[in-house]
This record gives C-alpha cells, structure tokens and sequence, in this order.
C-alpha cells in the first residue's frame, strides 16, 4: 500500500536564504499525530541557529538543516510506517493481538 501523500524526503531543507519548515520540508501522514509538533521543532531550532550566527544567515541555515532534517525524516518514516501498519490487510491479526494486550 503506498500513500498518496508520501514524497521522497528533500536533499536539503535550504535553498539559498530561505527555509522550509513543517508541512512543507517534510509533509507527514497524520498517523503519529507529530505533524504540527515537528514544524515547531523546526522553528524553535532555526531560530536557535540564527541567534547562535548573527549575521551569517547562510551558515546559520545549514546549520538548522543539518540538525533538523534527519530527525524530521525519521519522524516522517516512522509514521509512514505506522499508516502502513494501521491498514496492513494480512497484520490486520497480529496488529490487533498486539494492542489488546497494550496498556492503555
């Protein structure tokens, strides 16, 4: 089963002077519930980056990528499998055995 919604993660999260952030550096399945969660760690780490480099916006953008894109991509990964796993047809039965027996 491949989501519509799914796209191969970007290079870089940079381009030039601008920054992506949330949905648009890396759109997520809502399986996890961490789309808006991730956009602020986003923006809390870029802003953290451009504070630590003032007046070097370039070094500070890479920076923020370099911090925030592999974390953000293995978010992505992780809920893509989930939403796989969610409508799995044939771990449908094991899926469900296993969350029966998770606390709640």
């Amino acid at each position: 089963m491949r989501s519509t919604t799914w796209r191969p993660p970007l290079a870089s999260y940079v381009a030039g002077n601008v920054a992506l952030i949330g949905d648009a550096a890396h759109a997520m399945t809502p399986a996890l519930g961490q789309g808006a969660c991730q956009a602020l760690l986003d923006a809390i780490e870029l802003a953290a980056c451009l504070r630590a480099q003032p007046g070097d916006v370039a070094r500070a953008l890479r920076a923020y990528d370099a911090r925030r894109r592999p974390a953000a991509q293995r978010m992505v990964t992780a809920s893509r499998w989930m939403t796989r796993l969610a409508g799995a047809g044939r771990l449908a039965r094991p899926r469900n055995a296993l969350m029966r027996v998770l606390p709640l």
